[in-house]
């Protein structure tokens, strides 16, 4: 999915980097050259200073995003995913599981899923990294309360998940 957008920078690698943070951060690019999240303008400098490039890379990436028809219906309708609550789960009293394994197999989600019901533990929130932009892919659920050591090995028997922790 996002190798053909990627592909469409190969020339430019500094202009890579610029888009994947914007599909990490699932920040817009409006049609007035700015940057959004949501509808918060973000500031091209500190975009540029996040990715170690210069603000006029971040200038001509929106403006390659703006004049390819494919790019800018991307770029101009993607949003951010939303607050991912695993670095305040304690305060919250909620439990994460991280999860790292192959980001392509079919079915992880479910069977993690099938396995904390069966534990009776709701899922609040799950985040999964795609597996085209992130190098080891990472599954991060957060649960209605902290969860007990033994689901590990339930966990670690999923194919394709490599590494359980959980916090």
């Amino acid at each position: 999915m996002w190798k053909d957008t990627l592909e469409k920078f190969n020339k430019y690698p500094s202009q890579q980097k610029v888009i994947r943070k914007l599909l990490q951060l699932g920040l817009k690019v409006g049609e007035n050259n700015k940057v959004y999240c949501n509808d918060v303008e973000i500031n091209i400098s500190s975009l540029a200073k996040s990715i170690d490039t210069d603000r006029r890379v971040v200038i001509s990436t929106i403006n390659n995003i703006l004049s390819d028809e494919t790019l800018k219906k991307l770029f101009t309708n993607i949003k951010p995913a939303g607050p991912l609550l695993s670095n305040i789960s304690e305060e919250l009293g909620l439990g994460v599981i991280e999860i790292e394994g192959n980001g392509e197999k079919v079915g992880i989600l479910s069977k993690v899923t099938d396995i904390l019901a069966k534990e009776n533990i709701s899922i609040r929130q799950a985040y999964v990294d795609d597996p085209e932009l992130s190098n080891i892919p990472h599954m991060t659920i957060i649960t209605s309360k902290p969860v007990v050591g033994t689901v590990i090995p339930s966990l670690l028997k999923i194919d394709g998940v490599s590494k359980v922790s959980m916090y």
